[in-house]
């Protein structure tokens, strides 16, 4: 990697196959993740909703699942439905992810969709090989999505560098996601008042502090629900809430469902 401020990292996480069977029919399976994620159907269709707007999921194109949104994925015709996904993460030197920036629309079309599949079959064959292979699946992946990049991206204008002091905030916030926000100790870390410190995160990365933290804490608590056994009052302790209903209600607020049903509906996916 580069050392300097438009440096970024490619990494591939996954490249699952997922088939439902003809008679198989839902309405409300979820996806919710911080990572990219490019839906590619080989057969049959589905249907992903993003609130309420719908995108059909074919053969034809490629779908993008938003990050950090509820969305839930239906099969409600008869016929066999299989996708590849393409799992991903594109992290500017910062740590900032890129694909958070809406950098592709939820839909497109590539005019090469049968070229496409083919070799994401011999990605995902290669991934499940030795060091080597994965390298050459991880290059080819990075190269199908710069591609799409290309044909399709929104790349955002170049911006000023960030503040230093911001990244060193960033990353201690996130590295506390799993306890308390307190402003007045952060802002004092970074030598700045309250709103000096709200206005310059805000300026570098679009949100304000609060709001990261809140994100990269629903980020933990879907990972901790979906990656352990831990029971939801666990889970609940772990992120600072002293109160399992109030967890529950704080959870169902960002993801429409309570986190028993997220844990489910998931692991059933």
């Amino acid at each position: 990697m580069l050392a300097d401020d438009t440096a970024w990292t490619f990494r591939l996480l996954s490249v699952p196959r997922s088939t439902h069977a003809a008679a198989e029919r839902f309405t409300d399976a979820p996806q919710w993740s911080s990572d990219l994620h490019l839906i590619h159907t080989v057969e049959g269709f589905g249907i992903l909703n993003v609130g309420r707007e719908r995108y059909e999921s074919t053969p034809g194109n490629v779908l993008v699942v938003p990050p950090y949104r509820h969305c839930r994925w239906e099969k409600r015709g008869a016929g066999v439905w299989t996708m590849l996904n393409l799992h991903a993460r594109l992290d500017e030197a910062d740590g900032m992810a890129l694909h958070e920036q809406s950098l592709l629309p939820i839909s497109f079309a590539p005019d090469d969709m049968a070229a496409i599949h083919a070799r994401l079959g011999l990605i995902q064959q290669q991934w499940g090989g030795d060091v080597v292979q994965r390298g050459i699946a991880a290059s080819s992946a990075l190269a199908i999505i710069m591609s799409y990049l290309v044909a399709f991206g929104r790349v955002p204008a170049e911006a000023a560098p960030r503040d230093p002091r911001m990244r060193q905030l960033r990353e201690r916030i996130r590295s506390q996601a799993g306890g308390h926000f307190d402003a007045t100790m952060l802002a004092r870390e970074v030598a700045l008042s309250v709103s000096q410190c709200n206005r310059r995160f805000r300026a570098s990365y679009r949100l304000s502090p609060k709001a990261y933290w809140q994100q990269c804490r629903f980020a933990l608590a879907q990972t901790m629900l979906l990656s352990s056994s831990d029971s939801i009052k666990q889970v609940a302790e772990a992120l600072g809430f002293s109160d399992i209903y109030y967890f529950s209600r704080w959870f169902t607020q960002h993801c429409q469902m309570p986190p028993t049903a997220f844990r489910r509906q998931h692991r059933e996916m």
